[in-house]
C-alpha cells in the first residue's frame, strides 16, 4: 500500500533541462502555471485560499535570514496551503516549520521521518535550485545527497506521488508485469521518472509505477468517482485487478 511503500521511498529525478526564458517575470509565470495545471489535472482548480500569504513567507525568510528561490516561493504562493495534496503522504512544511541544517533549507519531510528534503542556501540563490535529500538517523547528523537538479520539477513530480497516495479522491493499486507496463506507456501520457518510479497523468487521473522487472506495483488515482471508474474499467479490460486504497 502507498503508506507502507512510502516509508523508504527515495526519489531520484533526472536532471531537468533549464527553462529557456527571457526574464524573471517569465520564470515566475512558468512556475505558477505549471503548478496550477498539474493541480487542476489531479484535484481541483486552484483558488487564492490555497496559497500561503506573502507576509507569512517573508516572516519565514526573516526568521532564518534566507531568500527563498522563485520555484519554491511560487509553489507556496500558489498552493502551499493545499494540504489535500501537500500532506497526503509526505509533508510539505509551512514557513514557520522551515529549518536550516548544514546550509540547507529543509522544506519537506518523508512520512516516517526517514528523509528530509531541502535546498542549498546561497548568497545568490538560483531561481530553480537543486533539491537534496537528507537521511535522518537517530543521534547522527543528517546526511545530505543530491536528489534532483530542479526544485520546480521535484515539486511537480511529488504532486503526482502525493495524489496517488491519498491526495486524489479515489485511489487504488495493483501488482503488474513489465508487459502491462508497456501497455500503460502506450495509453497514458508520460510525465517523468524519479528513482525508478514512472509517472503518468491525464485530465482527472494519475498513475505511478514503482519496482523492477516483473515485480512492479501500479498506483492510480481519480479526481472524481467518474474519473476513477473510467480508470478502473480501462485496467479491468487489461485484466488488472485494482484494489481500492
Amino acid at each position: 500500500m502507498p503508506r507502507r511503500l512510502g516509508q523508504r521511498l527515495m526519489f531520484r529525478f533526472p536532471v531537468a533541462r533549464p527553462l529557456v526564458l527571457a526574464t524573471t517575470d517569465e520564470y515566475l509565470v512558468s512556475y505558477s502555471m505549471k503548478y496550477r495545471q498539474a493541480i487542476e489535472t489531479l484535484a481541483k482548480p486552484v483558488t487564492s485560499e490555497d496559497g500561503v500569504p506573502s507576509g507569512e513567507i517573508a516572516a519565514g525568510e526573516h526568521r532564518l535570514r534566507i531568500q527563498l528561490p522563485s520555484a519554491l516561493r511560487e509553489y507556496h504562493l500558489t498552493a502551499g496551503r493545499l494540504d489535500r495534496l501537500n500532506r497526503a503522504h509526505n509533508r510539505l512544511y509551512s514557513p514557520h516549520d522551515w529549518f536550516v541544517d548544514a546550509g540547507n533549507l529543509v522544506f519537506m519531510e518523508e512520512n516516517q521521518l526517514v528523509v528530509f528534503w531541502g535546498i542549498p542556501i546561497n548568497e545568490d540563490p538560483s531561481d530553480d535550485p537543486p533539491v537534496l535529500h537528507g537521511v535522518n538517523v537517530t543521534d547522527q547528523p543528517i546526511e545530505w545527497h543530491l536528489e534532483h537538479g530542479s526544485c520546480s520539477e521535484f515539486l511537480l513530480m511529488m504532486l503526482h506521488w502525493q495524489a496517488v497516495c491519498g491526495g486524489m479522491a479515489f485511489t487504488a493499486s495493483a501488482d503488474i508485469s513489465s508487459m502491462m507496463l508497456t501497455r500503460v506507456r502506450a495509453s497514458w501520457p508520460f510525465i517523468g521518472e524519479m528513482g525508478g518510479m514512472l509517472v503518468f497523468a491525464r485530465d482527472g487521473g494519475a498513475a505511478c509505477v514503482i519496482g523492477e522487472g516483473d515485480a512492479l506495483q501500479l498506483f492510480v488515482g481519480g479526481r472524481s468517482e467518474h474519473d476513477f471508474n473510467l480508470i478502473h474499467d480501462e485496467f479491468a479490460r487489461m485484466r488488472v485487478k485494482l484494489e481500492r486504497v
